[in-house]
């Protein structure tokens, strides 16, 4: 009886064991020789992770602007960026000083979470272990992922992936009747709107096409009705602190959105890029690699073979995802006529068509029952080891995909306080021509002296008495304290700052707090999210309660 129960304690405990070892083997690539390839979105991340984890470490919430690195421009990027998923990246520096090993902790946090998130969705559809392990696989080691942590280094968004399983349980939960699907995709919905707004507006625009097409289909009742309406409530109310931040400068300020064109992928560019084995930084050769476009090719395949499931429709979503990111078609058109948000890049839908693209051969793999442990560890350990070998491979090698550099810890952290950013949410002067208003006068050389999580301390020289402009932005709705040679400065000028300064040198500071209100709305946002976690525990423990 003992060695029984002590074999299925053992038997439980092997799906953990399982992700915390690819969790490892995710990371460590990345990481070899002591130094990572770092970018100019990296240096973004970790400026205001950095800024956020000062904050916190004072026992204070950060103030909307930031004014540690990003070119010391005072830009609202706590404000307009949320952070609050991000304590991935954030929390392990409060344990470990060295930088380089925080960076690569959260990073084995993110691939964790990632992993448990694919495997619980997929244990929602099947029980069968190698099907899972198939599953996790492909989501996991996808060249698409492994671009965003390691070449892209865009960890708002990698957060966002991180978080579509959850989502989607959430969505296949609510269209099941079950009575917690509307918690699942709340939380799951809440996070992604914690974290990255323009991947929540993509998934909301999906969400939004699905329910059109079960109206068509006759199969929305007042029922799902409900439970997306309760869904919404907690998913805006856990998220009520970032998107209470974003509606308050932004109805305030006109601010200088990150835009661009639409780049698409260019299917010779593509080809290149899967026959290379890339993740490099190209947004016209962004790919999910070369051995999922294979499993996708051979299920598209299948589509004709007459055989039923719910796989084909995840294998037309995967196409259609895969396929509508191409240059084929004139998406410009449509990105000129909608001007209060840019994709910058179609390769984005790239982490739907990874999705679906699990989707569709778990689902395949349990609905055609097939022989599943062979076939399903070949198709595993390739897409394992072509993942692995390609993000030691961008790793190693000099690439030509913009601005990269290896660093160390040190050198790590030097990069954080020294980050650079252009004009993102700066404020503008007019809407029309969306001309900065961050300019700086000629003959006015600026030195920075200190920089902390509320406070920017500068030195300023000039040869001649006068009013000069700085490129630091002055935002509304943001409290200020600006002190110039020792003297506090009671009006400040709008959009950005100006100062009256005397011949040579000045000091000049400029700190800023967050406001009662960003208090109350993120004990809102934990309140709400502790609630969401506690009713999903309850119904789970009293659903395995009821089976037992």
């Amino acid at each position: 009886m003992i060695i029984k129960d002590l074999r299925e304690k053992v038997q439980k405990a092997i799906p953990c064991f399982f992700m915390v070892i690819i969790s490892v083997i995710s990371t460590v690539p990345a990481f070899t020789g002591g130094k990572f390839k770092l970018n100019y979105d990296g240096q973004f991340h970790l400026a205001r992770f950095e800024d956020i984890y000062r904050a916190l470490l004072h026992f204070k919430l950060p103030p909307l602007v930031n004014l540690i690195g990003l070119s010391h421009h005072g830009l609202a990027v706590n404000g307009m960026y949320p952070w609050l998923t991000g304590l991935i990246f954030i929390v392990p520096k409060f344990f470990i000083h060295n930088y380089m090993y925080a960076l690569g902790t959260g990073f084995f946090i993110l691939n964790f979470l990632t992993i448990f998130s694919i495997y619980w969705l997929i244990k929602y559809v099947t029980q069968d272990k190698w099907i899972q392990i198939l599953g996790i696989s492909l989501y996991q080691f996808n060249a698409y992922h492994l671009s965003l942590m390691y070449s892209r280094v865009a960890l708002g968004e990698a957060i966002a992936y991180m978080l579509l399983p959850l989502v989607l349980l959430g969505c296949l939960k609510i269209w099941n009747k079950e009575s917690n699907g509307w918690l699942y995709l709340g939380l799951g919905m809440g996070a992604i709107a914690n974290t990255h707004v323009l991947s929540l507006l993509m998934l909301l625009g999906l969400i939004f096409s699905a329910e059109l097409a079960r109206i068509f289909q006759r199969k929305f009742d007042k029922a799902e009705f409900l439970d997306y309406l309760k869904a919404s409530i907690l998913g805006v109310l856990s998220a009520f602190y970032s998107l209470a931040n974003i509606y308050w400068l932004s109805s305030r300020n006109l601010l200088n959105n990150p835009s661009g064109p639409w780049v698409t992928i260019k299917p010779n560019t593509l080809l290149q890029a899967l026959l290379n084995n890339s993740i490099a930084e190209d947004a016209n050769s962004f790919n999910i690699g070369i051995v999922p476009v294979l499993v996708l090719f051979v299920l598209t395949g299948m589509l004709f073979t007459g055989k039923k499931g719910t796989w084909r429709r995840w294998t037309i979503l995967a196409c259609v995802s895969l396929v509508g990111t191409f240059s084929w078609f004139p998406w410009q058109i449509i990105a000129n006529q909608i001007t209060f948000v840019s994709i910058q890049f179609l390769g984005r839908f790239l982490s739907f068509t990874a999705l679906f693209l699990t989707m569709a051969l778990v689902c395949y793999f349990e609905e055609q029952k097939l022989k599943t442990k062979d076939i399903a560890c070949l198709i595993a350990f390739l897409v394992m080891i072509s993942g692995i070998c390609a993000v030691h491979s961008y790793h190693s090698e000099k690439t030509n995909d913009g601005f990269k550099t290896w660093v160390n810890a040190e050198q790590l952290k030097s990069s954080t306080y020294n980050s650079f950013l252009g004009n993102d949410y700066a404020p503008l002067n007019n809407k029309k021509d969306r001309v900065s208003a961050l300019v700086q006068s000629a003959g006015v050389k600026m030195e920075v002296k200190k920089q902390n999580y509320n406070s920017l301390h500068l030195q300023l020289t000039v040869s001649k008495p006068g009013v000069y402009s700085l490129p630091i932005a002055r935002y509304a709705g943001v409290k200020y304290e600006a002190v110039l040679n020792g003297k506090k400065i009671s009006n400040l000028s709008e959009k950005n700052i100006k100062l009256d300064l005397s011949k040579d040198t000045n000091d000049f500071s400029l700190s800023s707090k967050a406001t009662m209100g960003s208090y109350l709305t993120i004990i809102i946002s934990f309140l709400t999210t502790i609630c969401g976690v506690v009713l999903l525990l309850g119904q789970a423990f009293r659903a395995k309660k009821g089976k037992d």
